[in-house]
């Protein structure tokens, strides 16, 4: 059998386990949001620069046939 200073222990010890697991799966759970951020911005970052080369692109089809005129 256990004393209670011996059962108060061990509780303490599971209570600071959860807390430490908790702990790293906020941490984790930080990285997670942190990483699909950082992808989402370089998706934006790869669509404006679509975007741009097409632009660029309408520019010189449209100075070109000013020119050819």
């Amino acid at each position: 059998m256990y004393s209670e200073e011996e059962e108060e222990v061990e509780e303490e010890e599971e209570e600071e386990e959860v807390e430490e697991e908790e702990e790293v799966e906020e941490e984790e759970e930080e990285v997670e949001e942190e990483e699909e951020e950082e992808e989402e911005e370089e998706e934006e970052v790869e669509e404006e620069e679509e975007k741009e080369k097409v632009c660029k692109s309408q520019l010189l089809m449209v100075l070109q046939f000013r020119k050819s005129m």
